[in-house]
């Protein structure tokens, strides 16, 4: 609560006095100067960056630092040796700069970078650079513009060229990690040229924009076949028993590829022989793993998301959340099922392709888990034949409810819960179809992760 963004929100059936009181700590905790204002009062510290830490190398800095240092202790020891000593100290800066303006780069970019990126993984981009000037490009290197919630490589890691000739093409690459889900704005590149000496270098600033969606870290989760937990859950929910599928509910429609996760009882040798590949038979019925479609909901509720809070505290638990939904709709695809849907909080979006998918999970934004019409789950279902699996961090009995009434109506349902605080750990129902995850923070081994059912 340090920031102007924090100020609370006035909660209607609240008294006004714990209003006020939490007016008095957000402004105990207010910087002082706002970032709006540290902005336009920087000119001083931009100017330092841009010809002092960009303008020099490293090299350059120390030499910088022991002229102005003999200069004034000079006077002390009254030597003009020394005086000479930082006099061509200066001259060899003052000339390279002269040099580096002269050769600074004049190049045309062009950008390959994909479309999504991982948080706290490299981002890697392909550079293409143009030499357009007539003499050629000397002892040069290419970075990432800085953006927000971006760590980029040591300055010593990123890939150096010794020479491009006029008119000439080449191809580098660029990386950095985000370290932040969302949206991440790239505006542009920087072509940094240290000729001659290593001691300055001149920056070219090029805008070459591009947005990259950026998906929370990877969890390190094995999902189990959903085909075979939809199995059982669907054996569960219509027929009760394993008898039932003798019935006469259950009635031979036509062969497929086997995927994986498909029962051995499904097997066709018949058509397996002819094909010669495994295949596997698809009844018509409650067995029947008819739903070839993916509709996945994600509970975007935080419990520690108060009324009166502009923003949470912390995103971990719905970034684990969003990556395990990730995870789930990448295991969908590799077992033959394709995404139809996903409904983050109370909003179905349709998916055309995956990057559709992508792109909601990565720009979601948190909710609190006091609604006003108490409902932040979907009221409605796209397709009854679809397979419906739910995301959530808590059990709770709106969620219960969600999925008894979704039941009660013939549709699939699996619940996947990521336990959003140790006070939710053992609480979803055992029972086919509910599956939690615990992550290694929560298990005695580390870099682990278990999944119940």
């Amino acid at each position: 609560m340090n920031e102007l963004t924090d100020r609370p929100l006035r909660v209607q059936d609240e008294i006004i006095l714990l209003h006020w009181w939490r007016l008095i700590r957000w402004f105990a905790n207010l910087r002082l100067v706002p970032r709006w204002r540290e902005e336009s009062a920087r000119l001083f510290l931009r100017a330092i960056r841009r010809y002092f830490y960009d303008g020099l190398t490293r090299v350059g800095k120390i030499v910088l630092i022991c002229c102005i240092l003999i200069f004034l202790f000079s006077y002390q020891a009254r030597s003009d040796f020394l005086l000479l000593t930082a006099a061509f100290g200066m001259a060899m800066l003052l000339w390279s700069s002269v040099l580096g303006f002269i050769y600074k780069p004049r190049v045309a970019i062009q950008r390959d970078t994909p479309k999504t990126a991982i948080a706290y993984q490299p981002l890697v981009s392909q550079i293409g650079i143009t030499n357009e000037s007539r003499r050629g490009l000397f002892n040069f290197t290419v970075r990432e513009l800085v953006v927000p919630y971006g760590r980029w490589p040591k300055e010593w890691l990123r890939p150096h060229l010794l020479s491009l000739p006029a008119g000439q093409h080449t191809t580098v690459t660029v990386s950095f990690e985000p370290q932040k889900r969302g949206k991440l704005t790239l505006s542009g590149l920087a072509v940094q040229s240290y000729f001659p000496f290593f001691l300055t270098r001149f920056t070219v600033r090029c805008l070459v924009p591009k947005e990259v969606y950026v998906l929370p870290e990877t969890l390190p989760v094995t999902i189990p076949s959903l085909r075979h937990i939809a199995e059982q859950a669907s054996k569960r929910l219509t027929m009760g028993t394993d008898n039932a599928r003798k019935g006469p509910s259950l009635e031979y429609a036509y062969s497929r590829q086997y995927a994986t996760g498909d029962a051995l009882r499904r097997l066709d040798h018949r058509a397996s022989s002819r094909r010669g590949e495994p295949m596997s038979k698809v009844f018509e019925g409650a067995d029947e793993i008819r739903r070839d479609k993916v509709h996945l909901i994600v509970d975007l509720t935080l419990q520690e998301f108060q009324r009166w809070q502009r923003r949470p505290r912390d995103e971990e638990p719905l970034d684990e959340r969003l990556s395990l939904a990730v995870e789930i709709g990448l295991s969908a695809q590799n077992e033959g099922f394709s995404l139809a849907a996903l409904a983050t909080g109370k909003e179905w979006h349709t998916l055309d392709n995956l990057l559709d998918f992508y792109q909601h999970i990565a720009t979601c934004q948190p909710q609190r888990a006091v609604t006003s019409n108490g409902h932040s789950l979907p009221t409605q279902v796209l397709s009854e034949d679809g397979l419906h699996i739910l995301v959530v961090g808590r059990w709770s009995d709106e969620t219960q409810a969600f999925v008894e009434r979704w039941k009660s109506a013939g549709v699939l349902v699996l619940v996947f819960m990521m336990p959003e605080s140790d006070e939710d750990i053992g609480t979803l129902p055992t029972s086919d179809g509910f599956i939690e995850i615990q992550l290694k923070d929560q298990l005695t081994k580390p870099g682990a992760a278990e999944v119940k059912q």
